[in-house]
Parts: C-alpha cells; structure tokens; sequence
C-alpha cells in the first residue's frame, strides 16, 4: 500500500493563496466602501440631537432616527413629538424655517374608574401577575370584564413613572405624562386613550357595553346608558355607542352640564 507524503510546501502554497485571496477582498471592500460611502446627513443629525431619544413611535416613525430622517428629508409636520412638547417645536421651527401651527397637548387617559370601592372580583386569580395573561383568562377576575385590571403593565411599561395602581386600577399623573402612548399599546382591555389636556375636560370614564341592570350589578360607577348626558348636551358632543354615552372632544364646549345629570358619576372632568 503505497503512503502520501506531505511536505511542508505542499501545506505552506495554498494556505498562503488563500491569505492573499483574504487580503484582496479585504482591501477591496475597504475601497469600495469610502468611494461609494454617502455622507451623513449633518441636517438629520441635528434634528436627532434635539429630539428627546425617548424613541416611542408616538410620531409614526420607527423611533427618534427615523423621524430625524424624515424632517430633514422634507417632513413639514414638525409637531409629531409629543414628549418632546412646545420647547421642541420651537426649536425645530428655528432650525427648519417651519411655523408650527397649532399643536393642542394630549395626556394619556384611563376610561376606567372601577376600583375595589366599585367593583369586586368573579373568582381568585392565581396566575402571572400581569394584565395580559389575566386576560386571557376569561376576561380576568375583575367583576367588571370591560374594566381596567390592575396589575400593572402599562405602569412597568411607562418610561416616566407617569402611572400608579390607586385601589386596583391604573391612574394617570397628567403632570409627568409625556403622551408618547406606549402604555395605549401595553392595556389589553383598551381604556387607555389620548384626550386634550385642556382645562375641563369633561369624560366618559367608561368602557363597557353591558345593558344598565348588568352595569349596576358589576360596578357602581359605570355608564348605564340612561341616555341623560345625551338629551342635555346641546352641542351634539354625546352619541351613544351601543349603551355606552361617548363624548366627541372636537365637539364639547366644556360647558359641565352633563357631569351632574350622570347618576353613577361615569362623566367626570379633569385638568382644573
């Protein structure tokens, strides 16, 4: 049986070939790299250093980058930030050469007010303390299904410690709120809602769809559907959603007549 003989040549040739093949393409991308290289927009970078880095999509872009990229590519809208507020307009009205317009603040808000002094519980939850796992059992234990559950998920997803849980439910601090409507997106039950912060702000702090007896029965505080608020308003702001009174904000004139006609104080107002 005839035995191969390898010699360190026969090793040393090709591993050498394949190193200079490895340094050409190295030294080739390099090159082609700097040729082709398209500077970085310093417009974009900019308006990325004023922007708050919060990064939340609450402007409809992929984060603060992509909005950066889209005002120095041509974006006329220059109010989309709600984090970074009045102060950012300002600024990047200066540095575009853009007026601002109108921007009215929003504040997240929880259309809920059933805490354990108005709702109690179907059964003992046992599971993940979260109100997305909750959920999933049927509509979680709350006797209220429509209602905020309380475990906290848009508080662990705030990024400003903007939310606390007050007696079983999410509440909002309208001072540290930043409106970037990540916690709109974390509540499985969707109560959370932008609305103006504006001084009056009258709401319907409710959500559910039950018939009144069944309302009464599960929480002493939620919309009935007794139609009250409707017939009072003279402005066309309440419309009824099934048995739910729904207030148009564009259309409210604030004008408080509807929050003492309500009889289980669902219409509450707010920013005083």
């Amino acid at each position: 049986m005839a035995v191969m003989s390898v010699t360190l040549q026969d090793v040393l040739i090709p591993g050498l070939v394949l190193a200079g093949i490895g340094l050409f393409f190295a030294v080739l991308i390099v090159v082609v790299s700097r040729f082709f290289a398209v500077e970085e927009n310093k417009r974009a970078a900019e308006i990325r250093d004023m922007l708050p880095g919060a990064n939340c999509g609450a402007c409809g872009f992929s984060g603060c980058d992509g909005y950066a990229a889209a005002l120095a590519g041509g974006e006329l809208d220059i109010t989309k930030c709600p984090v970074g507020g009045v102060g950012l307009i300002q600024d990047l009205s200066e540095l575009l050469g853009i007026q601002p317009g109108v921007a009215e603040p929003t504040v997240a808000h929880v259309m809920c007010q059933g805490t354990t002094e108005h709702t109690g519980k179907r059964y003992e939850y046992s599971g993940t303390l979260s109100c997305s796992a909750a959920h999933g059992l049927f509509s979680g234990p709350n006797s209220c299904t429509y209602g905020c559950l309380g475990y906290g998920d848009c508080v662990h997803h705030c990024p400003y410690g903007a939310i606390d849980l007050i007696d079983g439910i999410a509440v909002i601090n309208e001072n540290k709120c930043k409106a970037c409507g990540l916690c709109v997106e974390t509540c499985p039950k969707n109560l959370i809602f932008m609305v103006p912060k504006r001084p009056g702000l009258t709401v319907v702090s409710c959500r559910n769809k039950w018939p009144g007896a069944q309302t009464r029965k599960n929480c002493t505080i939620g919309c009935i559907g007794c139609r009250k608020c409707y017939n009072v308003c003279e402005f066309g702001a309440i419309t009824m959603d099934g048995p739910l009174a729904v207030i148009d904000q564009s259309k409210c004139t604030r004008c408080g007549k509807c929050e003492p006609v309500c009889p289980t104080h669902a219409i509450q107002s707010y920013f005083h």
